[in-house]
């Protein structure tokens, strides 16, 4: 069963690097590159470390998957500014990370489930978006809305999913 697992989350980490956005997150951070990185951030992450922690056996679920995926694109985001290019491409990738990791849970989940049972409890891929660094938090608070409302402008469903997913995060 691991063995399917792997294939397929591999799968899903095809998905993810393939991004238009992957790219950037392939590899480490070279110190050159982001002055105090090591500093900043305790624990860093990327595809290729991930892929590695799934070969060597120390992510074997999805639920590890879906974390150390998180953990990458918030330590993007924690790092770097709103303003910055980087801010902006985790931002955009992280939706997308979502949706196929969301869609490989319920894949799991259906084929799983024990006939007149529930399933397994998943994860809310749609309110853990991402994290909100601490400055945003002291904004004014907006009326509630639905991040999944394709009325509103796109960057304001990623920062409702995003301030979901800060609160989601620290509870």
């Amino acid at each position: 069963q691991l063995k399917n697992w792997k294939k397929n989350i591999n799968m899903v980490w095809r998905d993810i690097s393939g991004h238009r956005f992957g790219s950037m997150f392939l590899s480490p951070i070279k110190s050159g590159d982001a002055p105090h990185y090591y500093e900043v951030i305790r624990k860093p992450l990327d595809l290729k470390a991930i892929k590695n922690r799934i070969r060597d056996e120390d992510i074997t679920t999805t639920i590890e998957f879906y974390r150390d995926i998180m953990h990458m694109l918030m330590n993007a985001l924690m790092y770097n500014a709103e303003d910055t290019d980087v801010y902006h491409m985790a931002m955009e990738i992280l939706p997308d990370a979502q949706a196929c990791i969301e869609q490989l849970q319920q894949t799991e989940a259906a084929v799983n489930k024990p006939k007149d049972s529930p399933g397994p409890a998943l994860p809310d891929t749609a309110s853990t978006a991402s994290v909100v660094k601490a400055d945003d938090e002291s904004k004014a608070e907006e009326p509630e809305a639905d991040d999944s409302d394709a009325s509103l402008p796109a960057k304001r469903r990623r920062r409702i999913a995003s301030e979901r997913a800060s609160k989601h995060l620290r509870e």
